[in-house]
C-alpha cells in the first residue's frame, strides 16, 4: 500500500468516525438554528407495502426534524384494491388527519409510475429546492444540521449519496429540461432517461454525500406495477426498460451521455420532446387531493 493510499483510507475512517458520531446525537439536542421553510421542500413517494416497516416512522421523524418544512406525500395505488383502500382509510386516519396545512397528500386509487409520482411532487411544491426521498429510509436527528448548512440556492439538480432513490431538483433544471417522462408508467430507468436529458442539456448532475440518510433498498415481493409488467434487476419494472431502449440507443463515449447503471453511453434513438410542468390544483385549505377522483 503506497503512503497515499495508507492517508486516503485514514482520512476515510477518521470522517466515519465523525459521521457514526453524529448520527448517535438525539433529537432533543438538534433542535432548530434557522429557519428552512422557504429554503426547500421534501417529497417522498410510498405505497401500501412499506407503511408499517418503513413511511409511518419516516414520516414522523421528518415531521419532527422540518416542523416548519413543506413535506408532499404521493401514494401509488396497488394492485389489489381492496387491501389499497383499507390501506388508505388507514392512511387518512394515522397521517392525514394529524397533519398540518403545510404537508400535502396525493393519494392514488391506481397504480401510476413513479414518474408521475415524482412529477405530482413537484407540481404541489412551494419551494424552488424540493429533495425527493424514497420511503425505505432510516433518518437521523442530524439530518437537520445537514440541511441547515446546504446551500438550496446552488444545488441545481444532484442524487444523494450515489443513487437516484433520494435526490435535489430545482424549478430552474425543470424549465430546462422538463419534468420527467410519464411514459415510464413502472418503476426504474426513468432517472436513466433524466441523466441523459440533463447530459444533452448541458446540465452537470452532481453527487451530494449525505451521511445522515441510509436507504435500506427494501425489495418487496410485491409492488404497485405487478399487474401489467415483469421485473427487471430485480425490483424495476421490464416496461420501463423497454420504453427506455425506444428512447436511448448505446452509443461511442464521444456521442453520447454516460449512463452508470447499464456502463455505457446512450444517444437520442427518437426525436426528444420537452415535458412541461404541470401544477396540481391544491390549496392551502385542502391538503388532500385525489388525482384518480377527478
Amino acid at each position: 500500500m503506497t503512503k497515499a493510499n495508507l492517508n486516503y483510507y485514514l482520512y476515510k475512517a477518521a470522517h466515519e468516525t465523525i459521521y457514526f458520531a453524529k448520527r448517535c446525537i438525539p433529537s432533543f439536542l438538534v433542535g432548530p438554528k434557522k429557519d428552512l421553510g422557504r429554503d426547500f421542500s421534501i417529497g417522498i413517494t410510498t405505497y401500501v407495502g412499506r407503511y408499517e416497516k418503513f413511511f409511518k416512522s419516516l414520516y414522523l421523524a421528518l415531521s419532527k426534524y422540518f416542523p416548519e418544512v413543506q413535506l408532499i406525500v404521493a401514494v401509488n395505488g396497488f394492485s389489489d384494491n381492496a387491501v389499497h383502500q383499507k390501506y388508505l382509510e388507514r392512511f387518512l386516519k394515522e397521517i392525514c388527519v394529524n397533519s398540518t396545512l403545510k404537508h400535502r397528500f396525493i393519494l392514488h386509487d391506481k397504480p401510476v409510475g413513479c414518474s408521475q409520482l415524482w412529477n405530482e411532487i413537484l407540481g404541489t411544491t412551494s419551494q424552488d429546492s424540493t429533495l425527493i426521498l424514497n420511503d425505505d429510509l432510516l433518518v437521523y436527528p442530524y439530518l437537520r444540521r445537514w440541511a441547515e448548512s446546504f446551500v438550496w440556492e446552488k444545488a441545481d439538480i444532484a442524487i444523494l449519496n450515489s443513487t437516484w432513490s433520494n435526490f435535489i431538483i430545482s424549478q430552474k433544471v425543470i424549465q430546462q429540461i422538463g419534468v420527467f417522462d410519464e411514459m415510464f408508467t413502472g418503476i426504474g430507468f426513468e432517472d436513466m432517461d433524466y441523466t441523459a436529458r440533463a447530459h444533452f442539456a448541458g446540465i452537470n448532475l452532481d453527487n451530494v454525500i449525505c451521511p445522515y440518510i441510509i436507504h435500506k433498498n427494501h425489495k418487496p415481493e410485491q409492488t404497485s406495477f405487478d399487474g401489467f409488467s415483469g421485473k427487471t434487476w430485480g425490483k424495476f419494472t421490464s416496461i420501463n426498460q423497454d420504453y427506455f431502449f425506444k428512447k436511448w440507443q448505446k452509443c461511442e463515449i464521444r456521442e453520447g451521455a454516460y449512463i452508470k447503471q447499464i456502463a455505457s453511453c446512450v444517444k437520442a434513438a427518437a426525436k426528444q420532446e420537452f415535458l412541461p410542468l404541470k401544477r396540481l390544483p391544491m390549496n392551502g385549505q385542502d391538503n388532500i387531493y385525489y388525482p384518480d377522483r377527478k
